[in-house]
């Protein structure tokens, strides 16, 4: 192969993967939606397309606070914790909006502490925010001697299975948040600010503009997202119990990376994001439908991330 030809082939290659960069997410939602429609087409039914969208709702809420962490290098395995925590606050304080009230208390001092961990005494992302999840879970047992077992509030019951016309309530408010999310990072300038502290921390720092103080919005606004996605799940439940919230967390991770989001910082994007929530959703009711044990499941969201990252890496390297 020629020089000229070699670099006509990478040109060629490039411009391929910029154009599939970001809608590779949606390419494969596109297959499993055709694969649902030949093999099970019980799968389009009105009421699974309606659970599987709330669900990704809830899931989404949580991957955007996800997303935001790993814009600023970080990760956080505390909101699965911290929706759990929601869940037992609203549950057992007997009035709901007390119960947000001490949810959303707990969630700043999390934020505090996890960014406090991260910035200040330098502990990685991964250990600061496995402790911050250990207390949680063990306060939760402690508060509920480890047999929480209730039926969710009528109110939030009625909230996370309304409907606006066609749409589900949940849904809009997912999407009211990504669009505020998208809106901020893009058209702002702290949150150009926020995504370059994730991009280049040292010359952002060199700029005089603090770092600290983004990764602790950060981490504060993925517990406070945990804390509605937690208020949500409850509802939409319709019953809690000791397990509430469990892998949620590294669900969210799953679909922040399949929206491109990387551990070094500032990639992907927000919709593609979006587009990884709906594929895990529309899988595990594919799954579901077909009749398979739910532990495929697991094994399923597996072999997605990889092939996502195997296909990912080589464009980025």
């Amino acid at each position: 192969m020629t020089m000229t030809t070699r670099r006509t082939t990478d040109r060629v290659r490039s411009g391929v993967e910029a154009a599939l960069a970001g809608k590779g997410i949606f390419i494969a939602l596109a297959v499993i939606l055709v694969v649902a429609a030949v093999l099970a087409p019980n799968f389009y039914a009105q009421v699974n397309i309606a659970n599987t969208l709330r669900r990704a709702s809830i899931l989404g809420l949580l991957t955007i606070g996800q997303f935001l962490v790993l814009t600023v290098r970080g990760v956080d395995l505390s909101v699965a914790a911290m929706v759990g925590v929601t869940a037992v606050a609203i549950t057992t304080s007997g009035n709901i909006a007390i119960g947000l009230l001490i949810a959303l208390g707990i969630a700043g001092a999390v934020g505090a502490a996890n960014s406090w961990l991260v910035v200040r005494r330098s502990v990685p992302a991964f250990v600061a925010t496995f402790g911050t999840a250990l207390v949680l879970e063990g306060g939760k047992l402690l508060w509920t001697r480890g047999a929480l077992s209730a039926e969710s509030p009528a109110p939030l019951v009625d909230l996370a299975r309304a409907s606006l016309g066609p749409v589900p309530l949940p849904v809009i408010l997912w999407i009211v948040a990504t669009v505020a999310a998208v809106a901020w990072t893009q058209r702002t300038v702290s949150g150009r600010r926020f995504v370059l502290s994730g991009a280049n921390p040292r010359m952002t720092r060199l700029s005089g503009i603090g770092v600290g103080g983004k990764v602790w919005l950060a981490f504060t606004l993925a517990a406070v997202l945990a804390v509605l996605s937690g208020a949500l799940l409850v509802g939409f439940s319709g019953y809690v119990d000791q397990n509430v919230g469990a892998g949620m967390e590294l669900d969210s991770i799953t679909a922040a990376l399949l929206g491109g989001a990387r551990f070094k910082g500032a990639e992907g994007s927000f919709v593609a994001a979006m587009g990884g929530v709906l594929v895990l959703g529309a899988m595990s009711t594919l799954i579901v439908v077909l009749g398979f044990p739910p532990q495929i499941q697991d094994v399923a969201k597996g072999v997605v991330l990889i092939l996502a990252l195997t296909l990912h890496w080589p464009r980025r390297r």
